[in-house]
């Protein structure tokens, strides 16, 4: 894979089908931790990131191109990548300097082509009194998965597994502390009713884990959010339940959750 192009090589689809085809049933294979510089020079520099990139962001005033060029050096050390043959003679980046080709090992590549063209995309961010984490779900065929956790350090951990993992992942991360009893009863509000109500909600005030999740398909701009509201008695969870024209819900629905509830989220915004 080389940091210029979108374009996938022959080589960079046998390394996804690769990374893919480590999936095991009822197992969890780690394939490889990079940084956010690492990400961001691997996919490409002039290419918007589908995820967060929490150091990176906080660099304010930090030239990017600079960074990326250190985050080479520790992926060259590491053995991750590896170069190739120059640009031809006369050829130029955008600012002015040579470009040198690399090529990534099977293990880099893969995960990086694989986030890229996946069949469907779940987000999940959480906060908590400790910051925000996230992780990022890619389907594929015959229902395999990539993870991406992205910690506040800026450390991206990429997995694979079955489709069948994510229902149990996603609710631990959701619901960390297992407080989902019971579905309960629904009540609806208007967006702006909720948020002046919102405060004084135990529902929502009493949330020690928050987690927004979103689920959007590959050729579709339509992205479904929920958000889950876990406290120390139960789990809540915030849908649109009624869209205006723009997609933007004018109803919300405010529900307690079971377990299985919360096990079913990730999946039906996934379109399973």
């Amino acid at each position: 894979m080389t940091q210029q192009t979108m374009r996938w090589s022959a080589a960079d689809i046998a390394a996804a089908e690769q990374t893919l085809a480590r999936s095991t049933a009822g197992e969890v294979t780690h394939v490889v931790t990079l940084t956010d510089e690492e990400v961001t020079i691997l996919d490409g520099l002039q290419n918007p990131q589908l995820v967060v990139l929490p150091w990176l962001d906080a660099q304010e005033g930090a030239d990017r191109s600079l960074v990326g060029r250190v985050a080479l050096r520790s992926l060259l050390a590491r053995g991750l990548v590896v170069p190739t043959e120059e640009q031809p003679a006369g050829q130029a980046g955008a600012d002015g300097a040579p470009e040198v080709r690399i090529e990534a090992v099977p293990e880099v590549t893969g995960p990086l082509v694989l986030r890229r063209t996946a069949t469907a995309i779940l987000s999940a961010e959480r906060t908590t009194s400790l910051g925000k984490h996230w992780v990022y779900l890619y389907l594929h065929e015959d229902d395999r998965v990539l993870e991406e956790e992205v910690g506040p350090s800026g450390h991206h951990s990429f997995s694979v597994y079955p489709l069948a993992e994510v229902a149990g992942r996603v609710a631990v991360f959701a619901d960390p502390a297992a407080k989902a009893v019971l579905d309960g009863r629904s009540r609806t509000f208007t967006p702006d009713e909720l948020a002046a109500q919102a405060p004084t909600l135990p529902e929502l005030a009493d949330a020690v884990a928050v987690t927004t999740l979103a689920g959007v398909r590959a050729g579709s701009d339509v992205l479904v959010q929920v958000s889950v509201y876990a406290t120390p008695d139960g789990v809540y969870v915030v849908r649109g339940t009624e869209h205006g024209e723009d997609g933007a819900p004018v109803t919300l629905t405010l529900s307690e959750v079971g377990p299985a509830t919360v096990r079913r989220l990730p999946l039906e915004l996934l379109g399973r």
